[in-house]
């Protein structure tokens, strides 16, 4: 069932490669099954201390007597649930679970010898039979409030657990508001009621009439869990969900809860990362937040949350539901339990330390105004970030004692560096004053290349090394910025129907005026958004998004890519479910998604050829991949693929010299349109992204039929079905020569050797249907080029 390693905390470090600040590892049991909460327990004779672990399958008793050799004791079986949660009352553990078999009782008296135990399982009145619940929390009046059971609509159940023999008292029925989980003190119930996103307060003094006092939405509207501390004056809750905060509230006044500040792990921002539970002690937040593992957060000041600890149990990446789930830090000899889904139970012992505090305001050294949106960063070894409010105030702070340097920047302003001396326990305030940058007008016109005529609705960007500004021509092509602040900037311009332009070291020390040449063609590297659409048949995930990829991996290769096409403009591209964590968390799932490129007119064109670049990633471990990704073109009226794939390959793929007009008849009303597909049948993973989309004017068509008058080659049938014959007559001074067959994507799939100087052979029989060029070489030169099309 178990295995202890004992590490020492040098070890820790170098296996887990992430560092531990002020928690270091005492002990860890691992386990065959997936773990979930977690809860400790005093033997009230003996001083033992016992950490209760849930299990897939039961819940494991684990004894610290020594908590650095940490060891199973007991085992008590229970049905397979991904979820449990544990409480304790006296000598008695209760454990709900989400499957069956009610609550279960375990009474604890005889460790660390023996355990016994029961499942209650009572026919409530006027409620039916109680089979599962989601969470419980057991007061300091022996009151236990079960949450999101199988009665009562997932509605709280109250129940006295002060008894003899700990066998349950049902007492009343709360609300029937489905609660995820809850909390309770003083006679106020804390329910967290997820599906409406609420904080929810209730009296409870009088459990036969309970009463609703307040509630409060939270910031991502799924409030998971929900903690006070001692004075009862702040509430602390977490939304289950990525990049979701801890928040803190003023409860003070029930009629006027407000805000007072909101904490995430700065090394992780951005990364989907999810808060999962709350604790608070000593005015100490104590968090299990998934892959992030155990944090500590000094909340003595709750206007300015600051992480003092931390212990990350996860090896993998981040965002999802992998690592820690649970954390328990009540046990009297303040050792820390961690529960991590994937490795296991975490015996912690944490160095408590008060926050270095530091705070002040931000204003114009010329006006004396308030700056908004100054980032104040203290230059140390621990992530650390702050942020100017409207009112120039910022608050921030450190684990970290010493004297540091805190720089302070804003675009438009020079960045203003100070020394700070920090204490812990103590708040440094400071008053800053930013200097701003001489700004001047920078204006323009996008002309096209060709003939100078103006190109309306260009984008253009002027990128510095302070800031960046975004503008968009007028009707006459021109446009204005007057506000710029001095620097050296590069400027791009784009259109849909033109490509990308570029002007390099635009030195901005006055007002300035500049002209942007655009190139006729349809250039795309998602640079510039130009308004590309999105639709999907019964998919339930993975939907076409533009932004910045955030990898996934399996079995070391990546699933969806870790960044765009690294040699076009920007870092964004269109991929399918932005979002990390484990790979099956945002892929393509139970249908298909389209994207659709905005409309082109070709009909001006002679020959269009399309290049890209595409990723398609189609596997797991659950069985046979049977997924796709394929390349349509419609004019409008008829629509014709021009390219699909069901092989999966973890790099980006090139889209090779498409000539659309071979395809499709042009004109003004051009479409491409990217598709992919998850088989509902089979659980694969599937992922696609898109970048870097080019449609220029190609080579002249009559340069294909302009044929060395000495050479013939001939395709026949042409259409084929099986295979074709290919008849040729080489120029008497070709000697050998060279045959070779490629597909649309430009990829070489058939080559031989041909000695005579003219003959037949037979090409095409393992391919695919689908159209193929067929090129004659010799003496190094081409010879000839043939189109052929497998149609079988």
């Amino acid at each position: 069932m178990k295995k202890t390693l004992l590490l020492l905390l040098f070890a820790a470090f170098c296996l887990n490669g992430k560092a531990q600040l002020n928690m270091s590892l005492l002990s860890q049991v691992s386990y065959s099954q997936s773990l979930n909460d977690v809860w400790g327990w005093a033997d009230p004779e003996t001083g033992v201390e016992y950490a209760l672990v849930g299990l897939r399958n039961g819940v494991s008793i684990v004894s610290l007597e020594n908590p650095s050799d940490a060891q199973e004791v007991a085992f008590v079986p229970g049905p397979n649930s991904t979820w449990r949660d544990i409480k304790a009352w006296g000598h008695f553990a209760y454990v709900t679970n989400e499957t069956s078999n009610g609550l279960l009782v375990i009474d604890m008296s005889g460790l660390p010898d023996n355990v016994s135990y029961i499942e209650w399982t009572p026919n409530l009145p006027g409620l039916g039979e109680l089979s599962s619940c989601h969470n419980l929390y057991i007061d300091e009046f022996g009151y236990c409030y079960l949450a999101g059971c199988n009665l009562n609509a997932g509605g709280m159940l109250i129940l006295n657990v002060d008894t003899a023999d700990g066998t349950p008292q049902f007492i009343n029925a709360g609300p029937g508001i489905y609660a995820h989980d809850v909390y309770a003190k003083s006679n106020k119930m804390y329910a967290s009621e997820i599906y409406s996103g609420n904080m929810a307060i209730y009296d409870v003094a009088n459990k036969n009439s309970i009463q609703l006092l307040a509630t409060q939405q939270t910031p991502f509207s799924f409030t998971h869990n929900i903690w006070v501390n001692d004075e009862e004056t702040v509430a602390f809750t977490t939304d289950e969900r990525g990049d979701a905060p801890v928040a803190a509230y003023d409860i003070s006044d029930l009629n006027n809860i407000e805000e007072l500040d909101q904490y995430r792990p700065v090394g992780t921002l951005g990364q989907s990362v999810i808060p999962h539970n709350v604790h608070v002690w000593d005015n100490y937040l104590l968090i299990s937040y998934y892959t992030d593992g155990g944090r500590v957060v000094d909340a003595s000041r709750p206007t300015n949350l600051i992480e003092v600890g931390n212990y990350d149990t996860w090896l993998g990446g981040n965002g999802g539901f992998d690592g820690a789930w649970g954390l328990y830090p009540f046990l009297p000899s303040q050792t820390v339990l961690v529960t991590d889904i994937n490795n296991g139970l975490y015996v912690l012992q944490p160095t408590f330390v008060r926050a270095c505090w530091l705070e002040g305001i931000v204003t114009d050294s010329i006006t004396g105004a308030f700056l908004n949106g100054v980032e104040v960063l203290i230059d140390s070894e621990q992530p650390n970030l702050g942020t100017t409010d409207p009112f120039g105030k910022f608050e921030t702070g450190q684990a970290i004692s010493g004297t540091f340097n805190v720089a302070f920047t804003k675009p438009g302003y020079k960045e203003k560096t100070i020394e700070v001396a920090l204490e812990n326990g103590v708040l440094t305030e400071v008053q800053v004053e930013l200097a701003p940058i001489s700004s001047f007008a920078l204006s323009g016109k996008a002309i096209r290349n060709a003939d100078g005529l103006p190109v309306p609705g260009a984008k253009v960007l002027a990128v510095g090394d302070i800031l960046s500004y975004e503008a968009t021509t007028d009707a006459a092509g021109n446009f204005s910025l007057p506000e710029v602040v001095e620097d050296t900037y590069t400027i791009y311009a784009g259109a849909w129907g033109y490509r990308y332009a570029q002007l390099d070291g635009v030195n901005l020390s006055g007002n300035t005026t500049v002209t942007i040449q655009l190139e006729e063609g349809y250039q795309d590297d998602f640079f510039f958004d130009y308004g590309w659409t999105t639709g999907d048949d019964g998919a339930t995930a993975g939907f076409w998004e533009l932004g910045e990829p955030i990898p996934t991996t399996y079995q070391g290769s990546f699933v969806s890519p870790d960044g765009d096409y690294p040699s076009d403009l920007g870092t964004e591209c269109y991929t399918t479910g932005i979002g990390g964590g484990q790979p099956g968390n945002f892929d393509v799932d139970e249908g298909t998604v389209y994207l659709y490129s905005p409309i082109m007119d070709l009909s001006g064109y002679e020959n269009p050829v399309f290049t890209g670049r595409f990723w398609f990633y189609n596997g797991g471990p659950f069985g046979a991949p049977n997924d796709y990704f394929s390349i349509s073109v419609t004019n409008g009226t008829d629509e014709v693929e021009l390219y699909n794939t069901t092989s999966s390959l973890s790099f980006w793929r090139p889209i090779n010299d498409i000539k659309l007009v071979e395809y499709i008849a042009l004109t003004d009303n051009m479409q491409l349109i990217f598709e992919t597909k998850d088989d509902a049948a089979n659980g694969n993973w599937v992922e696609a992204a898109v970048d870097q989309i080019l449609v220029e004017e190609g080579e002249p068509l009559s340069g294909l039929d302009d044929l060395s008058a000495s050479s013939s080659v001939k395709v026949f049938p042409n259409p084929f079905g099986q295979a074709a014959t290919l008849s040729y007559q080489l120029p008497e001074s070709a000697g050998s020569a060279l045959l070779l067959v490629y597909n649309a994507f430009g990829q070489e799939v058939q080559r031989m050797e041909l000695l005579n100087q003219q003959g037949q052979v037979q090409l095409g029989q393992n391919l695919a249907n689908g159209i193929y060029w067929v090129k004659l070489e010799a003496g190094g030169q081409l010879v000839e080029t043939v189109k052929m099309v497998k149609a079988n």
